[in-house]
C-alpha cells in the first residue's frame, strides 16, 4: 500500500514539473532567442523486489533544437546580410546617378556638343561662347558631382566598418562570457545556451562563422580561430595597408625599355634623339641626347665618377641616371614622385640603398611619395628617335610603356586581421564593406564606377588637347596619338579641357576665346566620333555611348545583386521557418501539453486519496 503511495507521489510530482514547464514556455513565448523546453522523464530504477516498478523520476529539463539546422540557418543568414548590405550601397551609387529628361550628365553632355555646334556656325556670336564655356564647367560640374558621391559613400562605408567591428568585438567577448558561466555551472541553465545561440546569430550577420562544439567549443572567423573556450577571446582588426604606385621600365631581365641600346636593328639613341616624361599629361621632362648637364646644379653624380661637378654630356649610357636627377630636382615633380636607377632597398636603418653599382645605367622607377590610392597618376614616356620611321620612310615617335608585371599600382589594401593573420571573409555584411572599399579586391564595384570615370575624363582631356588634319574631316585627334604622329609638326594645340582623373579635370574658359574655326571643326567631330579609345582595355566608342554603358554597368550590378538578395532571403527565410517550427513555443501545442498534464496530475492525485481512504479504513477496522 505504501509501495503505491510513493509510486503515485512520483507521478504527481513529474506531473507538477511537467505543468511547470508549460507555463514557462507560454510565459516566454515572445522572448527573443528563447527555444521551448521540454521535461526529461524516465522510469525509476528498480532497486527492490517489486515487479510492477517505482514510478517515474525527472531526469531534467532540455531545450528543443538541431544544431545541423542551425549552423545551416547561420551560414544562410550570413550570405543574405551580405547581398542585403551590398543592395543597399548600390541603390546610394544608383541614385547619384539618376537623371530625368532635362537634367543629369547625359543631357548636359549633350547640351556640350550643341553649344560647340552653335559656335561653330557663328564663332563671333558671344552669345553662344558664353553658353560653351557654362556647359564646359558644367559638364565638369556633374562629372567631380558623380565621383565625390561616390566618394562620400566610401567614406560613410568605412566608419559603419569601424562600427562594425566594434560591435563583432564586443558580442565575442560576450561569447566568452557566456562560456565562462557554462564552464563554471554544475547544473548548465538552458538560458546560457540560449543566449550563446542569440550571439552567435548576431555575428553571423556580419562575417560568416564555423562552430565547432565536439571539442570544448570554439569559433573561427575566417579560417582562424576568434574565440576558444573562455580563454581566448581575440580582437578583429581593420588594417589599411597603402600601397604607393610604382612604375618600372624594364624587361623581365631587368634590362631598360626605356631606349634602344644595342643597336641590334639599326636603331640607336643617339645625338639629337629625345625622350620626354610626361606626369599627369603635364610637367613634361625632356633628356635630349648630346645636351650638356651641370651635376651640380642637380646634385646628381650622373656620369658616376664620384663627384658632383662640371658638366656630363648626356648619351645612351646615362640617359636613366639623367632623367633621374631631372626629375628628383623639378620643383613640382618631386613633390609627388621620386624616381630611381633601379629596385633600392632599405637596410635596418629604415634607410634607402640604391642599387649597385651606382656608375652605370640598370633601368628607370618612378615610386609616388602619396602611399595608396591618393598618390596615384598617370606617367607617359615619348620617345623621339631619328632613326624609327614607319614603313613609308616617315619619321615617327614611340611610346614606351612600363612593365605591368614589374610595376605596383596604388592601392588601399584594406583587410581584417586577428593578431598578424589576414581574415578572408566570404559572406556577412562586413564582406561587402570591405569588397567595395579595398581597392585590391576585384569585387569592387566603386572602384569600378571611379575607374570608368576616370577613364572618360582622361578621354576628354586628350581628345580636347590637340589634333592633327588629315583633311576632309579626318582627323587624327588627341595628344598622345598626335605625338606618335608622323605628321607632328602640323600639331594643332587647344588644351580646351586638362587632366587625367575626374579630381584634376579642368575645363579652361580662357580658351574659348581663342577657338578658331578649323578648331570648332574638329571638336564637333567629338559629338558623333565611335572611334574614340576611352577605355585602355576596351573597344572605341563614343562619349555619350560610354557614359551610356556606365549607367547600364551601374544599373545591370544593381538588379543582378537585387536578385541574389532575393533568392538567398527566400533560402533563408525558409530555413528559418522550419527551424521555428522546431523550436519556438507553440501556444496550441502548449495549451494541449497542459491539459494532458494536468490530467496526469489530477489522476495521481485522486489515486493518493484512494490510497489514503484506504488506509484509514484499515486504522479504523483495527480500532
Amino acid at each position: 500500500m505504501l509501495n503505491t503511495l510513493n509510486v503515485a507521489r512520483s507521478g504527481l510530482s513529474a506531473a507538477q514539473v511537467q505543468v511547470e514547464n508549460v507555463m514557462n514556455n507560454i510565459a516566454n513565448e515572445n522572448t527573443i532567442g528563447y527555444k521551448k523546453r521540454t521535461v526529461d522523464i524516465k522510469e525509476a530504477d528498480h532497486a527492490d523486489s517489486r515487479v510492477t516498478g517505482r514510478g517515474v523520476i525527472v531526469e531534467g529539463v532540455d531545450r528543443v533544437t538541431n544544431m545541423y539546422v542551425y549552423d545551416n540557418l547561420i551560414t544562410h543568414q550570413s550570405k543574405a546580410t551580405q547581398y542585403e548590405e551590398l543592395s543597399n550601397m548600390l541603390a546610394s551609387i544608383e541614385a547619384t546617378f539618376f537623371e530625368t529628361e532635362d537634367s543629369g550628365l547625359s543631357n548636359d553632355l549633350n547640351n556640350y556638343f550643341q553649344s560647340i555646334e552653335d559656335l561653330r556656325a557663328n564663332p563671333s556670336n558671344e552669345i553662344y561662347r558664353s553658353n560653351l564655356i557654362n556647359s564646359g564647367q558644367i559638364l565638369v560640374d556633374d562629372l567631380k558631382n558623380i565621383y565625390s558621391n561616390i566618394e562620400a559613400q566610401e567614406k560613410v562605408i568605412n566608419n559603419r566598418l569601424d562600427d562594425n567591428i566594434d560591435e563583432i568585438n564586443g558580442l565575442l567577448k560576450d561569447i566568452g562570457i557566456v562560456n565562462k558561466q557554462i564552464i563554471d555551472s554544475l547544473e548548465v541553465p538552458n538560458a546560457l545556451y540560449d543566449e550563446r545561440d542569440l550571439l552567435e546569430s548576431r555575428i553571423s550577420e556580419y562575417l560568416g562563422i564555423e562552430l565547432d562544439r565536439e571539442n570544448g567549443y570554439s569559433m573561427d572567423i575566417g579560417g582562424l580561430t576568434a574565440v576558444r573556450y573562455d580563454t581566448n577571446i581575440h580582437d578583429i582588426r581593420v588594417v589599411t595597408d597603402k600601397i604607393a604606385q610604382k612604375d618600372v621600365y624594364a624587361d623581365l631581365n631587368n634590362v631598360s625599355t626605356l631606349v634602344d641600346t644595342d643597336n641590334s636593328d639599326g636603331k640607336e639613341w643617339d645625338t639629337g634623339d629625345t625622350l620626354t616624361y610626361y606626369f599627369n599629361d603635364e610637367l613634361p621632362i625632356e633628356v635630349k641626347a648630346g645636351e650638356l648637364m651641370d651635376e651640380s646644379a642637380l646634385n646628381y653624380d650622373v656620369d658616376g665618377d664620384g663627384s658632383i661637378s662640371g658638366n656630363v654630356t648626356i648619351d645612351k649610357t646615362n640617359l636613366v641616371r639623367a632623367l633621374v636627377a631631372k626629375i628628383n630636382t623639378d620643383p613640382t615633380l618631386s613633390v609627388y614622385v621620386q624616381a630611381y636607377n633601379g629596385q633600392y632597398n632599405v637596410d635596418d636603418n629604415n634607410l634607402v640603398q640604391e642599387k649597385l653599382p651606382l656608375n652605370i645605367d640598370h633601368y628607370l622607377m618612378i615610386e609616388s611619395k602619396i602611399p595608396g590610392i591618393e598618390g596615384k597618376f598617370d606617367s607617359k614616356i615619348i620617345v623621339d628617335d631619328n632613326d624609327v620611321v614607319n614603313s613609308a620612310g616617315e619619321q615617327v615617335s614611340n611610346l614606351t610603356l612600363k612593365n605591368t608585371i614589374k610595376s605596383d599600382e596604388a592601392h588601399d589594401d584594406i583587410h581584417l586581421q586577428i593578431f598578424d593573420s589576414e581574415l578572408v571573409i566570404d559572406s556577412g555584411r562586413v564582406k561587402s564593406m570591405i569588397d567595395n572599399i579595398d581597392t585590391t579586391s576585384d569585387e569592387n564595384k566603386f572602384t569600378k564606377y571611379k575607374t570608368m570615370l576616370d577613364d572618360f575624363a582622361k578621354a576628354l582631356s586628350d581628345f580636347t588637347d590637340s589634333y592633327i588634319e588629315k583633311g576632309d574631316l579626318q582627323y587624327t585627334s588627341g595628344r598622345e596619338a598626335s605625338l606618335l604622329d608622323y605628321e607632328r609638326d602640323k600639331i594643332e594645340s587647344i588644351n580646351l579641357f586638362e587632366g587625367t582623373s575626374v579630381n584634376n579635370l579642368e575645363f579652361k574658359r580662357s580658351v574659348v576665346g581663342n577657338l578658331s574655326q578649323n578648331d570648332l571643326d574638329y571638336l564637333a567631330t567629338m559629338q558623333w566620333n565611335e572611334d574614340i579609345k576611352i577605355d585602355p582595355n576596351g573597344e572605341t566608342t563614343s562619349f555619350t555611348k560610354y557614359y551610356e554603358r556606365l549607367r547600364v554597368e551601374v544599373s545591370a550590378d544593381k538588379e543582378n545583386v537585387d536578385y541574389m538578395n532575393e533568392t538567398q532571403s527566400a533560402v533563408t527565410k525558409s530555413l528559418q521557418l522550419n527551424y521555428d517550427k522546431l523550436v519556438k513555443v507553440n501556444k496550441d501545442d502548449e495549451l494541449i501539453n497542459l491539459i494532458k498534464f494536468q490530467s496526469a496530475y489530477e489522476a495521481n492525485a485522486k489515486l493518493i486519496t484512494i490510497v489514503d481512504e484506504m488506509l484509514a479504513t484499515i486504522l479504523g477496522m483495527k480500532r
